[in-house]
């Protein structure tokens, strides 16, 4: 009987550690329109412009990566600019890379750039949270 119980058990166990954890949110692809159709809809955006070799867009991006499975970001749309790909677009955000920027109601409501503890992410969440 206790052979049969450990077995339930550990089916069980295995079960749940076969689903993945949902994430909150990912990141997409910036494109444009998309992008201003997402912030003149209203809903919050956050936009990360991002180059795969820069340190501390590497350090935003684990930080966005630990939060990812926070319930309290689900209403926020995500996108990355590809910093090396899309110069265009970083020229009209007028940023440098390692930028954070959030959108509400159709407006820019926060950015930050080169921070990179939890709380320099988090305040730019937060501000469309």
């Amino acid at each position: 009987m206790m052979k049969l119980l450990r077995g339930l058990a550990m089916s069980v166990v295995l079960a749940f550690a076969a689903v993945p954890a949902a994430d909150a949110f990912e990141f997409k692809a910036y494109d444009a329109a998309t992008v201003q159709k997402a912030i003149a809809s209203g809903r919050p955006v956050v936009v990360h412009v991002f180059a795969p070799w820069c340190l501390q867009c590497r350090a935003q991006e684990a930080i966005l990566g630990r939060l990812s499975s926070d319930a309290g970001y689900d209403g926020i749309s995500f996108y990355r600019v590809d910093y090396d790909k899309q110069k265009d677009v970083v020229k009209a955000l007028g940023t440098p890379r390692s930028t954070l920027i959030a959108y509400d109601g159709g407006a820019e409501v926060a950015r930050m750039s080169w921070g990179t503890s939890t709380q320099s992410v988090v305040n730019v969440l937060d501000a469309v949270k």
